[in-house]
């Protein structure tokens, strides 16, 4: 038994390291483009890169950018959530207009944001806000509707006071949707950023990947868009973690336990 879980947890690292193995053999052996190079070569080039202060800049600038913007879309969409949770005539009111900018791609205000602010930081933190404004404020209105009238009416019957009645039932109803809110928030914020620094010139590492493309410098490129997904599975895992310790008591993660 413990032999089957043990292949069971390797099984994504097996798929990886043929993944690799596989790219790396049709790369040498010329069945893929010279574009595209081997991915030894690729780790090597990101290896020489690592202590370079065009590196460390980029990549400081791209993180502080995705920080400010998925704080910004969290906070955004987490009052936004609430307010037409609680309130149902205010998403009867904007229903639709939200359903709208839901859908409509925040690249598409590149140009008049390219206008109004310039190739600059701020035009890629209010792109990747308003990318990562959604998925929280959709999930948390999802979790405030979704409280049970049940315990609801429990609260009442034991006679907690409004605030109680939040901090004990609505916001442990609300957490899971939260916490699942911002991990694709996380991800949205992430590849918006990068997008507009390689669309629009922002600094930042997607610039970088971008002038090593203009410039046929392909193992660096390939080795930042390495760095850019490594720096997503780290994101991703840290807020698995942050949301495993803070919801604990939660039934999902009580059976994931047993």
């Amino acid at each position: 038994m413990k032999r089957r879980s043990w292949l069971v947890r390797s099984l994504p690292w097996i798929t990886t390291l043929a993944i690799i193995t596989l790219q790396e053999i049709l790369a040498r052996t010329g069945v893929l483009p010279n574009v595209i190079p081997p991915f030894t070569e690729t780790v090597a080039a990101g290896w020489m890169m690592l202590p370079t202060d065009v590196f460390l800049t980029g990549l400081g600038q791209m993180l502080q950018q995705f920080a400010i913007s998925l704080a910004l879309g969290i906070g955004a969409g987490v009052v936004l959530g609430i307010l037409i949770g609680v309130a149902p005539v205010l998403n009867q009111l904007f229903r639709y207009v939200l359903e709208f900018l839901r859908f409509t791609p925040s690249v598409v205000y590149i140009p008049i944001l390219l206008l109004l602010m310039g190739a600059r930081p701020p035009v890629a933190i209010t792109l990747a806000a308003i990318g990562s404004t959604w998925p929280v404020l959709y999930q948390t209105y999802y979790g405030v509707v979704g409280v049970s009238p049940i315990l609801k009416d429990t609260g009442r019957v034991f006679g907690l006071s409004r605030a109680q009645q939040i901090r004990s039932i609505t916001i442990p109803s609300v957490s899971p949707f939260l916490a699942t809110g911002i991990r694709i928030a996380a991800a949205h914020a992430l590849i918006i950023v990068v997008a507009v620094q390689i669309i629009a010139a922002v600094p930042g590492t997607g610039r970088d990947i971008q002038n090593y493309a203009e410039n046929g410098v392909f193992p660096r490129m390939y080795a930042l868009i390495l760095v850019v997904g490594i720096i997503g599975l780290i994101i991703n895992g840290l807020l698995e973690l942050l949301e495993r310790r803070q919801l604990h008591w939660h039934a999902s993660y009580r059976e994931k336990q047993a």
